[in-house]
């Protein structure tokens, strides 16, 4: 009888772990959606979603955020965790594309060397990188075809928003305090008439933000640098043209970036979609397990 007993609870247990496993997957496939390039645009209801997971440096969600949450009320200590997590996966996500784009740009150009033919597709992509960097030289277009490291956005990130504070970047996605110059949009400052822009989500504001760096006539020489220079301090220097403070804003910083160790940040990579979407799968079914046997 005991026995008999036995096979019935495992096979109980079977079946709710079944039932259990089919619900996790469903839940996770309507998550498809949402889901562009292998990225999970998700809209932050509460700072706690953030930690539901232990940071993973070899392995970043590859999540954006259509909506944050203040981080005011946070600890200081926690208020920079959270911010980076949410930042984060948006800067590799878009400096990957970049590197892609100046990847196929490398192999298309090293062809012409070679005097290869180029499809009418592949010539005008290479026609679209030069008017959307807007520029005619291909050299040039390297040039501003390039990433830097992702210790200095976030460091940029930190001061324009204060950690996740600001008011542009709770109700705008405003992570680095742009401004637009469209008199309809954008979210009114304070006893001013200026506008900040505003942004879907945070990937949107680190593009606009890298597009900014990459075309913008203050950063030439930070460009130039950037080609041959990877150390983030020493790049930093060059960047006193982002701020009406100069020596300040570099000084500044080049502090925040030392203070809190962003550089380790710097070798940080993406999770594929399809293992992050797995693992929280395996969390899950985990926890419900956990659950079941309390």
């Amino acid at each position: 009888m005991r026995f008999c007993r036995t096979i019935i609870y495992l096979v109980a247990v079977v079946v709710a772990v079944s039932v259990m496993l089919s619900s996790v997957m469903q839940s996770i496939n309507r998550e498809d959606d949402n889901q562009r390039r292998g990225i999970l645009y998700v809209r932050l209801e509460s700072v706690d979603q953030l930690f539901q997971d232990e940071f993973d440096c070899s392995a970043v969600p590859p999540v954006v955020y259509t909506r944050v949450v203040s981080l005011a009320s946070l600890p200081v200590w926690k208020r920079k965790e959270a911010f980076v997590r949410i930042v984060l996966p948006s800067i590799l996500i878009a400096e990957e594309e970049i590197k892609a784009e100046r990847k196929r740009l490398v192999d298309l150009l090293e062809r012409m060397k070679l005097g290869e033919t180029l499809t009418r597709d592949e010539a005008a992509y290479i026609k679209g990188l030069l008017k959307k960097y807007r520029t005619e030289s291909f050299d040039e277009l390297l040039v501003r075809l390039n990433t830097h490291p992702p210790s200095i956005i976030l460091g940029q990130a930190a001061l324009e928003s204060g950690w996740g504070v600001s008011r542009f970047f709770v109700e705008a996605n405003n992570i680095f305090g742009i401004w637009t110059f469209k008199r309809k949009g954008g979210l009114k400052a304070i006893n001013s008439e200026a506008r900040l822009a505003r942004y879907r989500d945070t990937l949107s504001a680190v593009k606009s933000y890298l597009y900014n760096i990459n075309v913008g006539w203050a950063y030439g020489d930070f460009r130039q640098f950037r080609s041959r220079e990877a150390e983030p301090i020493k790049l930093v220097s060059y960047l006193d043209k982002y701020s009406i403070l100069g020596e300040q804003y570099v000084q500044r910083l080049s502090d925040v970036i030392e203070i809190n160790n962003l550089d380790r940040y710097d070798s940080c990579r993406l999770a594929s979609l399809s293992d992050y979407k797995e693992k929280k799968a395996g969390d899950t079914l985990l926890r419900r397990l956990l659950q079941l046997f309390d």
